[in-house]
């Protein structure tokens, strides 16, 4: 091991001189919708990528275009082997942890959530904020023994909440006692005019 802390030694399994060490990590970032209406949940969405100088090389910048994910300590071995050596694909890969943090519109700085990527660099969580303006939200991988750390920002814009629409009045009912008062005033006034036809014939 040199005095930046790599490591470099050949490798007898595939005869290829490796460099190891920490490297740096790549970290970014969105959020949806980018208008949202106070009072709703926004999804933030990334991904943590390894952008070691190793990354891109021809062969893995093909097998990875979109970036090889950074992945745990603990996954880091095997991880290792399938990336650069052709092993096979490590069945329980592990991500890495990701902080989300937002600056509010009243300049408060205050986590929402923490959240891991998966063994494609992805990662994923919601938050409700709290009051309507504008958001400058963090996306934060504090870095491990592995990797570097690294960040990415967005924002979005939160709208008032429109005003509640009052419900209808309901147009109220007529009992069915009144229908049926009416309906036998009708039936008798019919009979009273029949009897009086029936006096006129008379």
């Amino acid at each position: 091991m040199n005095k930046y802390g790599f490591f470099v030694f050949l490798n007898c399994y595939d005869m290829q001189v490796y460099c190891i060490g920490k490297g740096p990590s790549a970290t970014t970032v969105t959020a949806s919708p980018k208008i949202s209406v106070h009072g709703s949940k926004v999804l933030v969405e990334g991904t943590v990528v390894d952008i070691s100088a190793g990354t891109r090389q021809d062969e893995q910048a093909a097998r990875f275009p979109n970036g090889v994910p950074a992945v745990s300590d603990e996954s880091m071995g095997a991880w290792m082997e399938y990336v650069y050596m052709q092993k096979p694909r490590p069945a329980d890969v592990k991500g890495v942890d990701v902080i989300v943090e937002v600056l509010d519109p009243n300049g408060n700085y205050y986590e929402v959530a923490r959240t891991t990527s998966d063994s494609s660099g992805f990662f994923k969580a919601t938050f409700t904020p709290p009051v309507p303006g504008e958001y400058t939200i963090i996306a934060r991988f504090a870095g491990s023994e592995s990797y570097w750390p690294s960040h990415a920002e967005t924002a979005l814009y939160v709208e008032d909440a429109p005003p509640a629409t009052p419900e209808a009045t309901p147009t109220p009912q007529a009992p069915v006692e009144t229908y049926f008062a009416i309906s036998t005033i009708a039936i008798i006034v019919a009979i009273a005019i029949v009897g009086l036809l029936l006096m006129r014939k008379r």
